[in-house]
């Protein structure tokens, strides 16, 4: 098979994860509207009040406790982690509230949802890999950010497994944006870039 069957094929099956995500997305936004007028309306008021206050305390202690040094950590800003975690504390509380009151049938579509999920959808076809994953389905914007980001990953690195792997990340990601615009990669690269560089300017945007 050619180079350039192998990148239809593989743009193909990032298209088709991209619409899978945005339709699991949308399931699970639905899910959470479900809940939270569920919660609302039949959960105890010291049950809702008690998830509300775990929600900035789980996250306050999160963004406090965020190293950034574990692999799958590293591309996440502090804040994004804090907003998480709190998220789902929040969001648990309400989820084994309603289970209480509704049953087991509430927890069971939780973990079918988590089951479906399209990273674990990208891991049930071939568990995951290193740095191509994902990167066609990207815009050129997305796949800048993720070059600025790994850099300062990179920094922290604390392990030569974890560094080599963000190195392969950013090689790959780099190959993507030579794919997509190779006159403007090369004339970033031409303009005295930088490891910690922006090539987005340079670069058409998709």
């Amino acid at each position: 098979m050619g180079s350039g069957s192998y990148s239809d094929s593989e743009g193909t099956a990032g298209a088709q994860l991209a619409l899978y995500r945005a339709v699991w997305w949308g399931f699970c936004g639905a899910f959470i509207v479900i809940c939270g007028a569920a919660a609302a309306l039949l959960l105890p008021s010291d049950i809702l009040l008690l998830a509300l206050a775990l929600v900035p305390v789980s996250g306050a202690t999160a963004a406090a406790m965020y190293g950034g040094d574990t692999d799958w950590l590293s591309r996440w800003t502090r804040w994004q982690v804090a907003v998480t975690v709190a998220v789902i504390a929040g969001a648990s509380t309400l989820i084994l509230g309603l289970t209480d009151v509704l049953g087991y049938s509430v927890l069971w579509l939780v973990l079918l949802l988590g089951a479906s999920s399209p990273p674990a959808v990208r891991w049930y076809r071939g568990g995951p890999r290193i740095g191509r994953a994902g990167l066609p389905e990207r815009s050129t914007a997305e796949l800048c950010r993720q070059w600025r980001d790994s850099y300062d990953a990179l920094r922290r690195a604390t392990s030569d497994a974890h560094r080599l792997r963000i190195v392969l990340e950013r090689q790959h990601c780099l190959d993507e944006l030579g794919r997509r615009d190779p006159e403007g990669l090369q004339a970033w690269l031409a303009s005295a870039a930088s490891a910690a560089g922006d090539p987005e300017r340079f670069l058409k945007s998709q």
